[in-house]
C-alpha cells in the first residue's frame, strides 16, 4: 500500500483543522518554524502544504506577513435571489456541471400545491451535480411545467445557470423567491454523487420561484455544508 506524501498528510490536518474553527477566518496561521515542530516535518514539506491550501482558496500566504487563512465559505445573499450556481461563480469557482438529466414526472400532490398546477400535470425534471473548481459541491433538482418550457429536454448539457437559461431561452424572469432551509446528514446516495462520507453533514434549500407573483420553478438543493453559507440582512425588533 502506497503512503501518503508527509505534505499531504499535513494538507489535510490543516485543512480539517481551519474547516473545523481551529483557527479562524482572517487568522494567521502559526509561523513555518512552528509548524515545522506541530507536525515534525521538513521546511519543504511545510511550504507544499500551505502551497496546497493556497489553490484551494483556504489561507493567502504573503512574503515577510505570514499566512492567512481566507474566507472560504461562498455567501448567498438571501436579499436578492440568486442561484447557487450564480453565488459560486461570484465567489472566483469555476462552474461546470458533471452530469444533467431532463426528463418529465407527473405532479405530485406537494408540488402541485407550490405550483398552483393540478396534480399529474407534467413537469420537467431537470437533475445535476455542480462541481466547483472540479469538486462536486450541489446535487440540484428542479421542477418547472412543462407548457412553459416545451422540449426543454433538448437542452441537456448545454447550460449550467437555469436562471440564465430560462430567461434567455423561455424569458421566464425570476424576480421573487420563498425558501425553507434546513440542514441533513448525507445519506448513501448523496455520498456517492459529492464523493463524500456518508453522515457529511449538506445544507439543503427548498425554494419556489416567482415571476409576476406567479410561481414558476420548485428548486430542490443540496450544498456541502462546509463549501457553502447564507447571508440575510435584518433591520427593526419583533415586537
Amino acid at each position: 500500500m502506497s503512503k501518503i506524501p508527509s505534505y499531504r498528510a499535513m494538507y489535510d490536518l490543516v485543512k480539517n483543522d481551519i474547516k473545523q474553527g481551529k483557527y479562524l477566518i482572517g487568522e494567521l496561521l502559526p509561523t513555518e518554524s512552528e509548524l515545522e515542530k506541530i507536525f515534525h516535518v521538513s521546511r519543504s514539506t511545510v511550504r507544499r502544504a500551505m502551497e496546497l491550501l493556497a489553490q484551494d482558496g483556504l489561507v493567502s500566504i504573503k512574503q515577510g506577513r505570514g499566512t492567512t487563512v481566507m474566507d472560504f465559505k461562498t455567501k448567498q445573499d438571501l436579499n436578492k435571489v440568486t442561484s447557487v450556481t450564480e453565488s459560486l461563480r461570484r465567489k472566483g469557482y469555476i462552474v461546470r456541471t458533471k452530469s444533467m438529466y431532463i426528463d418529465t414526472v407527473g405532479a405530485t400532490e406537494k408540488l402541485a400545491q407550490e405550483l398552483q398546477v393540478m396534480q399529474g400535470d407534467l413537469l420537467a425534471r431537470v437533475q445535476r451535480i455542480q462541481l466547483a473548481d472540479e469538486k462536486p459541491v450541489v446535487i440540484m433538482k428542479n421542477y418547472i411545467p412543462y407548457h412553459t418550457v416545451p422540449n426543454i429536454e433538448q437542452y441537456t448539457n448545454q447550460f449550467s445557470a437555469l436562471y440564465q437559461f430560462l430567461e434567455q431561452k423561455y424569458q421566464i424572469e425570476i424576480d421573487a423567491a420563498k425558501d425553507k432551509i434546513y440542514a441533513k446528514p448525507a445519506d448513501f446516495t448523496d455520498s456517492e454523487m459529492l464523493c463524500v462520507a456518508p453522515g457529511t453533514a449538506l445544507l439543503c434549500i427548498r425554494r419556489i420561484c416567482y415571476k409576476d407573483q406567479k410561481p414558476v420553478c420548485v428548486d430542490q438543493v443540496s450544498i456541502l455544508g462546509d463549501q457553502y453559507e447564507l447571508e440575510v440582512s435584518m433591520s427593526g425588533r419583533y415586537k
